[in-house]
Parts: structure tokens; sequence; C-alpha cells
């Protein structure tokens, strides 16, 4: 989250967002209302006493962002890898080996066991942390997010923006999407931005949560 936020710092000026959700909605918000989106939801994934905020398109976006960033970052960090581009050791395979961790805790075992019941598959078999087969990196990603969401209707904004005008009764409730989708940005006080930029910066993760 930390490196997402100083992207986006770095490319504000930018017509479009170098990382895209999914969501019509978050993907046009202004700078300083995803900073306070993202800080929201950061907040109340690492901090079990904060209540989660509404469940709605635009936060499920926001609490994506992460994720859909890394992804752009496999693709750069793979790419300066093969040119010769990166010369220090600490970053070269930094993503690489970020996610790495995530996917022995949580998806290893899974692998494993699916290699043994469906057969070899080399491309799994061979895969390590500092592979460059970006499109297994991007499956890790996927898998890890399918931890935390059940689904991604958020990114039916994109295929489908006439949800944001509202979605029939009968299919609302039994998608459980009734008062999901919104059209509606919060509003950003510069006090608001500067908290929630400081607080990301200098976030501790406690020991329990790590």
């Amino acid at each position: 989250m930390q490196d997402a936020i100083e992207n986006l710092e770095d490319t504000r000026d930018l017509e479009e967002s170098e990382v895209l959700t999914g969501d019509r909605i978050f993907d046009i918000a202004t700078f300083e209302q995803k900073v306070v989106l993202l800080y929201r939801c950061l907040s109340a994934f690492l901090d079990p006493t904060i209540e989660p905020p509404t469940l709605t398109n635009v936060i499920e976006a926001a609490a994506y962002f992460p994720f859909a960033f890394l992804q752009m970052r496999f693709g750069d960090e793979i790419y300066l890898e093969k040119e010769g581009l990166n010369e220090e050791e600490s970053l070269k395979y930094f993503y690489r080996n970020l996610v790495w961790r995530g996917f022995e805790k949580y998806l290893l075992s899974n692998w494993q066991a699916g290699q043994e019941e469906f057969g070899f598959d080399e491309e799994l078999d061979t895969f390590h942390s500092h592979s460059d087969n970006l499109s297994l990196w991007h499956t890790v990603v996927d898998e890890l997010v399918d931890r935390i969401f059940w689904d991604r209707d958020w990114a039916l904004t994109s295929n489908h923006p006439e949800v944001l005008d509202g979605i029939e009764e009968e299919l609302s409730k039994p998608l459980g999407l009734d008062n999901y989708f919104t059209n509606r940005l919060p509003q950003v006080t510069l006090e608001q931005e500067e908290v929630a930029i400081n607080e990301i910066r200098n976030w501790k993760l406690s020991a329990s949560t790590e």
C-alpha cells in the first residue's frame, strides 16, 4: 500500500491512472479521494477494532487497488531484469520476493496437491521466487485476492455501466447487491488527505498482524 500511494503521487498529473481496478467510479477519483478511500480500507484490514466501511463498489475497488498495483509492478520488474536495467540486487526481485512469502504460506500446498491429483505440470513445477513467468505471477495475485473477495462485483461497472443507475430489485437481492453500487465519491479536505498519507507512510504492523 505504501508503494501504491507513492505511485499515485508520482502519476497524479496523468490523464489516466497507471493502475486500474475496473471500477469506473474509483478509477476516475482524484488523488485525494483515492488516498482517503485506501486509508479507510487499510485501517479496517489491519486493525480489527475499526469498523469496516459500508460495502460498495468503490470501497471494494479501493481494497483491491494494491493488488492491481502489484500486478503492474510484476511486469515492470520482469522487464527491467530481462533488459539488465535493474542493477540493485535488493530491488531486482523485490515484488516477487514479497508475494512469494504469501504464496508459500497460503497457496503452495494447494498447488502441490493439484499437481498430485491432476498430474504433473512443468510450468507450475518450475515456478520459483525469481520466475519471469508473468502469467503465473498474475495467477498468484488473483488467488490471493480470492482469499479476501468472494467475487469482483465492482468490475461490473466497467462492462455494464448501467448498474450505476440502479439495479432491478429482483436481481439485486438474490445477488446480494442491494445498495451496493454507488456513483458517489467522498468529499475530502486537505487535512483528511494529509492524515491519510501520513498514517499509511508511517504504518507499523504489530507482531500479531504480521
